[in-house]
């Protein structure tokens, strides 16, 4: 049996000004010195955007006061290419004084905002929209929540005891997907097939259609009896699925690689390259898989 690895992510937060107060144990914080958001999703509200229907698209989330005492903030919004470019950071909302704020933007309102985007031709699946926020504090300074390249522009350990906190929301752009039949070609470098989210097996690659979980492919192993139809012999296997004509959205999910050993290549129709994961590459999560429909 392998050995199980176990992974840990560290967190890095924006600084407080923290400080013990007393010898008895207890301590106060002082939160003059930062602040941050948590911004939710409103129910029913999209998770990403397709970009032909983006124009009348509303995305609606809420933005809330997790740490800190400031004057005010400001809704700002940052565009990232697929391509590695950054438009902006442009203000969405400006001044804004008590928590928490109910937003819907439609799609027209984004795209108007930004000078380098005319209309929904000119996004492109694989690109994200950030939304985050800027705050002023009572003494002038004004702090980033992200800076114009959408990273992280805070730290503090104190912060990674924070569970389910959103610092910002990233709504990744999509397109109707080309319908036909994809080619999956798997690997297993360890010949003994795919421990996924699993120590000894697990799952396979989701495709998921219009919300729907509709395919899933991987290699089959010699531990444990696979969740779905399992191909291959344990090194190298091949399969398909097929993405139906009217398809709005298509999901590619990866479940994760527990010993660094898996690869594949996805195809499509017409046998082009969408995607090449080399050896331990992938991480759990969306798969960049982009054939946009004609």
């Amino acid at each position: 049996m392998k050995n199980l690895y176990i992974l840990s992510l560290l967190l890095v937060v924006f600084a407080l000004n923290i400080s013990c107060d007393d010898d008895g144990g207890t301590s106060s914080k002082n939160l003059s010195q930062g602040a941050l958001t948590n911004l939710t999703l409103a129910s029913g509200s999209p998770e990403f955007i397709i970009n032909s229907t983006f124009t009348n698209t509303e995305l609606k989330f809420s933005v809330d006061l997790s740490f800190g005492d400031p004057e005010s903030f400001d809704l700002k919004a940052l565009y990232k290419t697929f391509g590695g470019e950054f438009y902006g950071p442009v203000t969405i909302d400006a001044n804004v004084s008590s928590f928490p704020k109910d937003y819907v933007l439609t799609g027209s309102e984004v795209i108007s905002a930004f000078t380098e985007i005319n209309s929904v031709s000119d996004m492109n699946a694989g690109d994200n929209i950030l939304f985050y926020a800027a705050f002023t504090m009572k003494d002038g300074r004004v702090l980033e929540t992200l800076n114009n390249k959408g990273e992280p522009n805070y730290y503090a350990s104190d912060f990674n005891q924070i569970g389910d906190n959103n610092y910002f929301l990233a709504y990744p752009v999509t397109c109707a997907p080309q319908p036909g039949v994809y080619r999956i070609e798997m690997h297993d470098d360890y010949d003994d097939g795919w421990q996924t989210n699993d120590d000894n097996g697990g799952n396979g690659i989701q495709l998921i259609l219009d919300g729907v979980l509709t395919a899933e492919v991987g290699l089959c192993n010699p531990y444990v009896d696979s969740p779905y139809n399992c191909v291959g012999d344990y090194t190298d296997g091949i399969d398909t699925v097929t993405i139906p004509e009217g398809t709005a959205v298509a999901l590619w999910q990866f479940p994760g690689d527990q010993y660094g050993e898996i690869s594949f290549e996805i195809y499509g129709p017409n046998d082009e390259l969408l995607l090449a994961s080399g050896l331990g590459e992938a991480a759990s999560g969306p798969l960049t898989v982009i054939l946009c429909a004609e």
